[in-house]
């Protein structure tokens, strides 16, 4: 059974130190930060022994500085780790994932990069870093979904270089689920070549306490993710966890209702621009246009999450109809989204309880 229990909050710079690891304690606590990149995503997991980034994406320039600014603020609090990223995780070569990855790396000190095999697609962001990594010292980890399944391997993959943390009291678990394809599964050509379906699905377990992170892949990845691990008659496996960031920004094509009913989240977390960003211009790579949030992804999370669960306050915020048709729509339950909230931070804990921060820090 999963035990449960969470608040909303908003947080401020004080409330970001981490308690000093217990070897013995069963409450040791991480967190995860969804840090509001606007059109974009970047997610920093905290444990008391280390930190971890997962894609490195901004809808701009004054939003790469955002968080190079966030990340800035957190290493100030955590100077134990000494401005260290034991690695950074990029799901998938599009800039509102990797729009960063240039200015993190130079910025702070990172061990590893995590990728999906392949750099095609990343607008030179990720061919810089892949360019200059022995002259940074920094690992290269690509991981496809060939070697996540070599052996008929139904567990997910991990190695001392995915999961680099071995944390006192309670140890993070970190495996990847799906990566990039070598050879097609079976896809039309168009949705091969499509490098969302290549994401990188990342799993984070803190004993009771668990977390997915689906980048942004799309139906036929899903369906083949599916398909693999779940076949015929199979009801259990490693897509069920605690918490959601909701595949593609809220995208009507990456959340499926069987998807829902495999990963059975308590709490769902988006990672989207204002609504407002595109209107008025041609720029098709905008919220406005893409049409993020869909209103009938928010619906088929409402029906997933637990009905007892509800935000301290609901929220109206502007969902998408269709591309450019965006109305406002009241939500009770634990949906959250860096452009209602900002900032996002969840606490768990290693009983599998969490309290949700949402605010400026």
């Amino acid at each position: 059974m999963k035990k449960f229990f969470v608040l909303s909050v908003f947080f401020f710079s004080g409330l970001f130190l981490i308690p000093e690891a217990n070897a013995t304690s069963p409450d040791s606590v991480c967190y995860v930060h969804y840090i509001n990149v606007g059109q974009g995503d970047a997610s920093l997991l905290e444990f008391s022994c280390g930190a971890i980034l997962i894609d490195a994406g901004a809808q701009s320039t004054d939003y790469v500085d955002s968080l190079i600014n966030y990340l800035e603020d957190f290493f100030d609090r955590r100077q134990d780790l000494d401005n260290t990223l034991e690695s950074i995780m990029i799901t998938h070569n599009h800039p509102d994932h990797i729009k960063g990855l240039k200015e993190v790396i130079q910025k702070f000190n990172v061990n590893r990069l995590i990728y999906n095999g392949t750099a095609e697609g990343s607008w030179g962001y990720l061919n810089w870093a892949i360019k200059n990594a022995d002259d940074l010292d920094i690992t290269l980890v690509p991981v496809t979904f060939e070697i996540i399944t070599a052996g008929n391997n139904k567990d997910g993959y991990t190695n001392n270089d995915i999961d680099p943390l071995s944390c006192s009291g309670v140890d993070p678990v970190i495996t990847i689920l799906s990566g990039g394809f070598e050879s097609n599964p079976g896809w039309t050509h168009s949705e091969y070549d499509n490098e969302n379906n290549h994401s990188l699905v990342i799993r984070l377990d803190f004993l009771e306490a668990s977390f997915i992170f689906t980048g942004d892949l799309e139906e036929d990845g899903i369906s083949t993710v599916v398909d693999y691990y779940y076949p015929s008659g199979i009801t259990e496996g490693p897509l069920d966890v605690d918490v959601y960031h909701v595949g593609h920004h809220g995208s009507y094509n990456a959340t499926t209702t069987e998807w829902l009913d495999l990963i059975s989240p308590e709490i769902a977390v988006i990672s989207v621009g204002e609504w407002t960003y595109g209107q008025g211009t041609s720029n098709k790579f905008t919220t406005w246009w893409y049409g993020h949030p869909r209103r009938v992804t928010i619906k088929k999370l409402e029906n997933c999450l637990p009905t007892s669960k509800k935000r301290s306050q609901y929220i109206k915020p502007k969902l998408a109809k269709e591309p450019a048709n965006f109305r406002a729509k009241k939500i009770k339950k634990k949906i959250y989204a860096t452009a209602w909230d900002n900032n996002i931070k969840i606490r768990a804990t290693a009983y599998g309880t969490f309290i949700v921060y949402t605010g400026n820090k």
